[in-house]
């Protein structure tokens, strides 16, 4: 009976053991899932942090800069200066960029004792590279396909005809003043 016994206890005993080899498989592997989402979880926050800098620990307040947008309308391309709308205007092509010129302050002067518009044209930007020349300037353009100006160059369009080309800073100077 003893051996009985043994044997009865040895086949509850492989039973049990079984049972507790699948409940080890399956808490290993929901151990093992879990612990990949960790993973993925310290990963991203590592790269957010670390690497693009899309996650910011500090908590402070972010002041968020606001700068003010102004448009500037009376700055045109050159490609432009016949479909004005005005009927009579004046049209200064100089380097607006330029810290040494005058001719702001001579424009600033012009436009506060005329009643007539006065358009800037920027001779440095690049859209209005096919019209500037260095030399060999047309004097006479009828149209936006003969024109070539020099910087600085003012310019008075009436009805849509160039009536007054002036060319060179003390020229320009000259005729801002009057």
């Amino acid at each position: 009976m003893n051996r009985k016994k043994m044997i009865k206890e040895l086949k509850k005993n492989k039973k049990n053991n079984k049972e507790i080899t699948e409940e080890n498989y399956i808490n290993r592997f929901i151990g093992t899932i879990f612990g990949l989402i960790i993973i993925s979880i310290i990963g991203y926050f590592l790269v957010g942090v670390f690497l693009t800098k899309s996650i910011d620990l500090k908590k402070e307040d972010k002041k968020e800069e606001k700068t003010e947008v102004t448009i500037d309308n009376d700055v045109i391309l050159l490609g432009n200066i016949f479909s004005l709308k005005d009927s009579s205007y004046y049209v200064l092509v100089y380097d607006k960029e330029n810290k040494d010129s005058l001719l702001k302050n001579w424009v600033s002067d012009f436009q506060s004792n005329n009643e007539e518009k006065m358009y800037i044209v920027d001779s440095e930007n690049k859209l209005n590279a096919k019209y500037i020349v260095e030399k060999d300037s047309n004097k006479n353009p009828t149209s936006l396909e003969d024109l070539k100006v020099k910087s600085p160059t003012l310019i008075k369009i009436e009805d849509g005809k160039v009536t007054l080309y002036i060319e060179g800073i003390e020229e320009v100077k000259n005729e801002l003043k009057k």
